[in-house]
């Protein structure tokens, strides 16, 4: 008896309107005027701009696609690239979190015995400590 292929093995796939979303909209209108404020005062690190910049070519058609053919059934998928942001890009970061999140789960947890410990500092202290690296490593020299 022959296995038969499915007729639809991949769902529907429906890439995200990044560039129609509030957040991709703010940064497109108002980086250039952002920067030019923070030069101003100092500038921003180069990793920072770096980031706003890719995350307005993430999912844009005109940056790049891939294309991926299914071998079982021949359907073919057009998929955009993404930036692969940390920081701006809640699609991206968001990937990355629940692929690290998995990583810990499957791979780096069950094989190490480990404690929790929670640690909780009154709002002024945390707030002297975030901000002040030195004080924060004093006592542990």
């Amino acid at each position: 008896m022959s296995a038969s292929v499915p007729t639809a093995c991949v769902r529907a796939y429906r890439p995200r309107a990044a560039e129609h979303t509030v957040l991709h909209r703010v940064v497109r209108m108002h980086l250039a005027s952002f920067l030019r404020a923070a030069e101003e005062g100092g500038g921003v690190p180069a990793f920072v701009e770096r980031e706003f910049r890719q995350f307005l070519t993430c999912g844009v058609w005109a940056k790049g696609f891939a294309r991926f053919r299914c071998d079982a059934c021949h359907s073919e998928r057009l998929v955009p690239f993404s930036c692969k942001g940390r920081a701006v890009c809640p699609s991206c970061g968001g990937r990355r979190m629940a692929e690290r999140a998995a990583h810990l789960v499957d791979h780096v947890l069950p094989a190490v015995p480990m404690r929790q410990w929670v640690l909780s500092l009154p709002f002024r202290l945390r707030y002297a400590l975030a901000w002040d690296h030195a004080r924060c490593v004093e006592g542990v020299r």
